[in-house]
């Protein structure tokens, strides 16, 4: 199969350098602790909303739109709203763009892992293969 692979436009620098054989555990440990220090802050502050989700769906959309947009689904965050303000959570119109009802259902599907997780549920392959079923529910991918 690599020979029929055509990698005259391929980055160079990277070939046998990644993924790098041996981690510099030193020098990540900083970086690391920095990270995990922040994201204590972050878990403690959302436990201390009231309501978490006026932190966490704004953000949760972005993802949906920009993950989506990796695909090829373009939507915007004012259709993502217009399409919550309009229908029910298990509503599925078939008049809408088949790229909001994807970036819609990619914002489920995050929406249910996070439930799942914070109700104590490991993120695992069988939790994976859920949300990837969600996904598929309509859309492109889907019998919907």
């Amino acid at each position: 199969m690599l020979n029929t692979l055509d990698f005259s436009k391929a980055v160079d620098y990277h070939y046998d350098r990644f993924p790098p054989q041996t981690l510099d555990y030193n020098r990540l440990m900083a970086s690391l602790l920095s990270a995990t220090d922040a994201l204590a802050r972050y878990d403690q502050m959302l436990k201390n909303l009231h309501n978490s989700e006026i932190l966490l769906a704004p953000l949760r959309n972005q993802e949906a739109i920009i993950s989506s947009r990796m695909e090829g689904t373009i939507s915007t965050l004012d259709e993502i709203l217009q399409y919550e303000a309009d229908f029910a959570e298990n509503e599925m119109p078939s008049e809408v763009r088949s790229d909001i009802i994807e970036t819609v259902l990619y914002q489920r599907a995050l929406k249910n892992a996070q439930r799942a997780m914070k109700e104590g549920y490991p993120l695992s392959k069988s939790l994976i293969k859920t949300l990837h079923q969600q996904l598929l529910s309509s859309g492109r991918g889907g019998g919907g």
